[in-house]
């Protein structure tokens, strides 16, 4: 296991409860947060889930995010939520839309309405990038339309305005993420990288569905520590992108990920596969400036560093 180095945040003393605890960004805010010594509770997903465990030092639960009366004995006492449930494949939520709008849209409304009765003071809530759909230009800033173009990105959209209006009809503090493309130690075995890995492990040639999207890859730790600052940051009502800034192609990150594994192995285009529901977004980079001047923060980790510390995690984990 990659044990995982975090920089100072002060957050000593402080109550946090995380939701979705148990997936892959979850688990390294919970370690990141325990990192910190913030005192952490840790819903790591619903009854008979497959859930990721964070490294250490947290009060586990199993709870439904929907299930108002568990969540509201989760919530009493502590100082603020950082909600990150829910399912996040953008192409599985093609195929059960309504399971999406409930996790997302209305387990968020539950947090809520939990938070409101225990007069929680903040909440931090992971929405992603995916909103934006297909941008018209590059960097996006937060100000841009709001134009989802999956069942995923529309459910994170909704949940989004349920933050803004219960948080403002209640007092309470609210701090909108907005991540673009994560990765790192944990990631999911169906991931671009995890695919890439697979590929370079076992065939003579990579070979992917596309090779000219362009995203922008950020760190999960340097996401873990973002959401952290947002915590405790004396914010509130922002909305804050966070990304490196750069975009790297499909091409690009495939070649990096086969140099650092050592190999020579041409990376193709595979033309006959089926296209994914939807429409394709071709590049999606963030506008970090805002992250930078709320938070003082900022992506701090090289592509290549980050992708060398996930291939390391990936050649010890029993998941590949």
């Amino acid at each position: 296991m990659v044990r995982m180095n975090f920089p100072s945040v002060q957050m000593e003393g402080r109550n946090v409860l995380v939701t979705g605890a148990g997936g892959f960004i979850g688990s390294a805010v919970v370690d990141f947060l325990v990192s910190c010594s913030a005192r952490v509770r840790a819903l790591l997903g619903a009854p008979g889930e497959a859930v990721r465990n964070p490294c250490c030092g947290a009060e586990t639960y199993l709870t439904d995010i929907r299930d108002l009366a568990k969540v509201s004995e989760h919530v009493r006492g502590v100082d603020v939520v950082v909600h990150l449930a829910g399912p996040p494949s953008v192409r599985m939520s093609f195929e059960c839309p309504s399971e999406y709008a409930a996790i997302h849209t209305l387990g968020t409304a539950t947090i809520l309405e939990a938070c409101q009765r225990h007069r929680v003071p903040r909440i931090v809530y992971v929405s992603s990038a995916e909103i934006y759909g297909r941008p018209i230009s590059n960097p996006v800033t937060e100000d841009f339309e709001v134009r989802p173009v999956s069942p995923y990105g529309a459910a994170k959209a909704g949940a989004e305005v349920f933050v803004r209006t219960i948080a403002a009809a209640s007092g309470m503090k609210a701090v909108i993420l907005r991540p673009f493309s994560v990765y790192g130690p944990r990631l999911s075995s169906a991931s671009l990288i995890a695919n890439i890995l697979q590929q370079v492990r076992s065939c003579d040639s990579v070979w992917v569905r596309d090779l000219k999207p362009v995203r922008d890859y950020c760190f999960v730790r340097d996401v873990a520590e973002a959401i952290a600052l947002a915590c405790g940051a004396e914010v509130d009502g922002c909305t804050l992108n966070l990304g490196s800034g750069v975009g790297t192609s499909v091409k690009e990150i495939a070649e990096c990920v086969v140099r650092l594994s050592g190999k020579k192995l041409a990376v193709q285009e595979n033309s006959i596969s089926e296209s994914g529901p939807g429409e394709e977004i071709y590049e999606l980079v963030a506008d970090t400036r805002r992250a930078s001047a709320v938070l003082g923060w900022r992506a701090r980790t090289r592509l290549e560093d980050g992708l060398r510390e996930t291939i390391l995690w990936m050649n010890h984990s029993a998941e590949f």
